[in-house]
């Protein structure tokens, strides 16, 4: 399928250059050059499409010179914003920036929020590259809001992971922690427990790369209690493990022994060992540690493993 996806491509790559030349053999007016615009921008999508990046520059650079004779404004700003995520994608930064500076200005005034959003993007990625950490954190934070209004929760993820990169890269914990929460914010908000129950896992995991053990036990609570009221097993075993560590860390020894213990239960429960093997292994060490004998664990783990045949024959 692939394969003649990729035949198709070409095919039409050729014909389309076919169709261009054509156009330079007929007698320059509007309706050519729109056509040649036309042509000229499809071709610069096929040959991206097909990983020639290089060459579907030069259509796209053709198709906005047609554009401007025009003087198309909307597609103009199209073709700009295009171009801008294809300089990022080659590396031509200052190229990129100019394009989508020029997009953005015009979409900017418009009501178009998704392609506003995408320059933010290329803009805070450019701007970070730069070290101009201040002006890319204003269009990225700028690009947030804009998600926000839409309630769009893949423009949102999108575009706090720029963010999100730059400062997991430069060990920020604390900046790293005041996005994780408002990425909890609007997830709460949306209702989205997925989301929700992967976001307080790292926000309990950077608490504890901070320290803050106390702090991290808030987070990893309510990603438990959302595994438990959707009956996810999974998440409820991933929760308890991180609760367990951080009660070990907070020296509070009766409750990580009973939180490891639940979990490792849990895991042999739901037979997740294969998936999570270093996970069960070293809650299996704390457990050992904590005092119990390897003959209890397993005793532990065969209980474990009778009631889930039980429940699953009922």
């Amino acid at each position: 399928m692939e394969k003649k996806s990729e035949i198709d491509i070409q095919k039409a790559i050729r014909e389309g250059i076919i169709e261009l030349k054509k156009t330079y053999e007929k007698q320059e007016n509007i309706k050519v050059i729109e056509e040649r615009a036309t042509i000229a921008s499809s071709l610069g999508v096929l040959l991206w499409k097909d990983n020639q990046s290089q060459d579907a520059k030069k259509y796209f650079l053709l198709a906005l010179g047609e554009y401007e004779k025009l003087n198309d404004d909307f597609k103009i700003a199209t073709t700009q914003g295009t171009l801008g995520s294809l300089f990022l994608e080659l590396g031509e930064y200052a190229l990129s920036q100019k394009y989508n500076e020029d997009a953005y200005e015009y979409w900017k005034g418009t009501n178009f929020l998704n392609e506003r959003i995408a320059c933010l993007q290329n803009l805070g990625i450019i701007l970070l590259r730069n070290q101009d950490e201040l002006k890319a954190s204003e269009y990225i934070l700028e690009g947030l809001r804009m998600a926000i209004s839409l309630q769009d929760e893949n423009q949102f993820a999108i575009t706090i992971q720029i963010l999100l990169e730059h400062y997991e890269k430069l060990k920020r914990f604390d900046m790293l922690l005041e996005l994780k929460k408002k990425a909890l914010e609007f997830w709460t908000q949306m209702d989205l427990p997925q989301r929700k129950f992967k976001t307080l896992i790292d926000l309990g995991v950077i608490s504890q790369l901070m320290e803050d053990f106390s702090a991290a036990i808030t987070f990893f609570k309510p990603a438990f209690n959302i595994g438990y009221h959707a009956g996810d097993l999974e998440k409820m075993f991933l929760a308890e493990g991180f609760l367990a560590e951080t009660y070990l860390k907070l020296r509070e020894i009766e409750k990580a022994k009973n939180t490891y213990l639940q979990a490792f239960k849990l895991a042999v429960y739901i037979n997740v060992e294969k998936d999570y093997k270093q996970h069960v292994e070293a809650m299996r060490l704390a457990l050992l540690s904590l005092g119990y004998t390897i003959e209890e664990l397993v005793k532990e783990g065969q209980k474990a493993l009778e009631e889930a045949q039980f429940d699953q024959n009922q």
